[in-house]
Formats: C-alpha cells, sequence, structure tokens
C-alpha cells in the first residue's frame, strides 16, 4: 500500500513502548481490515456511532472504518470515514443529524457527509466526519479499520471505478496508463485493457498480480505486448471477481447493475 496509508493506519497502533502490538487481521467480503482495539479516540468514537445507528432503528448493523486520521498541528481533530452495514432503512439527514447530535455532546462537529446505497437486500451507509473531541471516555471494544490494497491511497477514497484500477496499476508498476476499455460482465469477471507509456523493460508484474488478487478469488492473469518502444498495452483478466470488495472503495460511483450477491 502506499506509504501516506501505511503511516496513518500504523499511527492508530500507539502504545506504551513495552506494550507488543497484537492486532490481527480480519478478511471478508467487503475487504481486508485491522481490528483495533487499543485506540482510545478511535474506539470511543465508534461506540457513539454504534449509538447512532440503533437510534436510528436499523438492524443488523456493523460498522467500518475506511479511514481515521488525527490531525499532526491541532489536537484532538480527527477525520473519519466508514461504512454502515444493516438491514432496514432511514434518511441521509436524518442519520446525518443523529450522528451530529451523539458526537456533539462529547465535542464540535465540523462537516459532515452520509450517503446511502442499497445492494442485495441489504443498507449500505457511509460517512465522512471532521470532529473535534473535546470529551474523551475510555469505553472498551474494538473496529474493522480498512486494509487496502497496494496502490490504494485511503485519502482518495471513494475513486471511481477507472480510476481505482489506474491507481492500482500504475503504482505497482511505476508507469503512467490509461484504461482504454474495462468490461465487467455479469458482474463476476473482470476484463481490463489499459496503454501505459514505458522507459524500459518492464521488470516484473508480480507485484501487480498480488494487488489484483483483493478482488479475486483466483490467481488474475495479466499479459503484457510491446505496442512500440516507447507502449505497452496490459490486459488483465480476473475470471471470479469479488464485487462487493470495490464497496468501500467506490460507493457514490457503484454500478448498481453489475454486482451480483
Amino acid at each position: 500500500m502506499l506509504l501516506e496509508a501505511r503511516n496513518v493506519i500504523f499511527d492508530i497502533f500507539k502504545k506504551d513502548k513495552d506494550e507488543e502490538i497484537k492486532e490481527p487481521f480480519y478478511t471478508d467480503d467487503y475487504g481486508e481490515w485491522i481490528i483495533i482495539s487499543h485506540n482510545k479516540f478511535l474506539i470511543f468514537i465508534s461506540s457513539l456511532i454504534y449509538k447512532s445507528i440503533k437510534k436510528a432503528g436499523l438492524k443488523n448493523y456493523d460498522l467500518y472504518i475506511i479511514q481515521y486520521i488525527e490531525d499532526e498541528k491541532i489536537k484532538n481533530l480527527i477525520n473519519i470515514k466508514g461504512m454502515i452495514t444493516a438491514s432496514g432503512n432511514v434518511k441521509e439527514l436524518d442519520l446525518a443529524n443523529i450522528i451530529k447530535s451523539s458526537l456533539g455532546s462529547n465535542g464540535i462537529v465540523g462537516e459532515i457527509k452520509v450517503f446511502k446505497l442499497k445492494l442485495c437486500n441489504s443498507l449500505f451507509v457511509f460517512f465522512n466526519i471532521d470532529y473535534m473531541l473535546k470529551n474523551l471516555k475510555e469505553v472498551k471494544g474494538h473496529v474493522k479499520l480498512l486494509f487496502p490494497p497496494i496502490g490504494v491511497d485511503l485519502y482518495n477514497i471513494p475513486y471511481s471505478f477507472q480510476s481505482l484500477l489506474k491507481s492500482i496499476i500504475e503504482k505497482n508498476l511505476g508507469i503512467n496508463c490509461n484504461i482504454s476499455d474495462v468490461d465487467i460482465g455479469d458482474g463476476t469477471r473482470l476484463k481490463l485493457i489499459a496503454e501505459c507509456k514505458i522507459q524500459q523493460t518492464l521488470d516484473s508484474i508480480d507485484q501487480l498480480k498480488k494487488a489484483l488478487e483483493y478482488f479475486s478469488v483466483t490467481e488474475p492473469k495479466i499479459s503484457v505486448n510491446r505496442v512500440n518502444s516507447r507502449q505497452i498495452e496490459l490486459q488483465i483478466f480476473i475470471n471470479q471477481l469479488k464485487t462487493r470488495a470495490f464497496i468501500p472503495l467506490i460507493w457514490d460511483r457503484f454500478i448498481i447493475d453489475s454486482l451480483r450477491c
């Protein structure tokens, strides 16, 4: 993953010098996650969001944190992006007001954005909140924090489908590319063609293949064709696509018809 993303994630593990880090990883249909249980700020804020979800009347809910940033210069200033999975329904404005009220009792809520998506008989709610925490209360619990595929910058989530794939290709190969064709068929496979500028021989595609495994049940197939001395064509094929793993990354531009439950 990008250096920035790595730094953000491992800053969250800060503990006493003598205390060992033992945070496990968790994988589900929506991607890969780190289970965070030692960051007091994140756990407390998550507990307030959990209470807001319950107050909104949602059922069978779960909370995922997509990005969490503590400002380096302003103490207790936080930005948090997250995803809620649930059954039932709620108006975006209503949930935003409930979250704002809950967080507001312990700090100052800045900008708050809420976006919902109905897929596969489930409700997905995404939020992006700027928050100044004033009153920290220590609570026990844990929360799932996104561990994205290599090449994904947490700051740029949500991506468009093509910009996500373009970023993954470019960051893993270290070259500039344009996607000329992308086809997800019936939502179970991916076929992509990219034209890339290259200054010298491409050493390896192994890192790109590993990154794309985040979205694939089987090993992705990648072929490289030389167009001329400064250009190559990449053909990428994924036969068994983990479509739901795209949801936390491209939520507001997700093509509903492309998802097969």
